[in-house]
């Protein structure tokens, strides 16, 4: 495993990671996890939100996603990028079992900010999907409208 210099190769390796959960157990993602310490937050946050919004792995979207949550949790990358843009992105894809992404928001954001961005989105015109996945997040976060 080398270092990832883009989101495209954190993802690639977090694939190859996660695909290997069931023979090895979770030791090559423990492994990227370190290896992700030592690179710019950008870029696992990028990475990170590509695997959220990814629809095409259907079979593992959870286990994706509870690595990636995972990654989060451990690492807490920092962003300045836009908290609506990042929620509309994730938003149709996530597993509402993951709950490392609403508090990894709010952990960077802060509850305010978020409240304000879950707000503003929720104005839009969103799926039945999305509401219910916008609510859910509201939920963990204890929001109340």
């Amino acid at each position: 495993m080398k270092l990832p210099i883009t989101a495209e190769d954190l993802k690639d390796d977090f694939y190859k990671s996660v695909d290997l959960v069931d023979k090895i157990g979770d030791l090559r993602i423990r492994q990227l996890i370190q290896i992700l310490s030592k690179i710019e937050d950008q870029i696992i946050i990028e990475g990170i939100i590509q695997i959220f919004e990814n629809e095409e792995r259907i079979d593992s979207i959870y286990t994706d996603q509870k690595y990636a949550g995972m990654i989060l949790k451990n690492l807490n990358p920092k962003t300045k990028e836009s908290i609506e843009l990042i929620i509309i992105r994730i938003l149709k894809n996530w597993n509402k079992s993951v709950e490392e992404l609403p508090f990894w928001l709010r952990d960077n954001y802060g509850i305010d900010n978020l409240k304000k961005a879950l707000s503003d989105i929720e104005k839009k015109n969103l799926s039945d999907l999305e509401s219910n996945n916008l609510e859910t997040m509201k939920w963990f976060l204890s929001i109340k409208n």
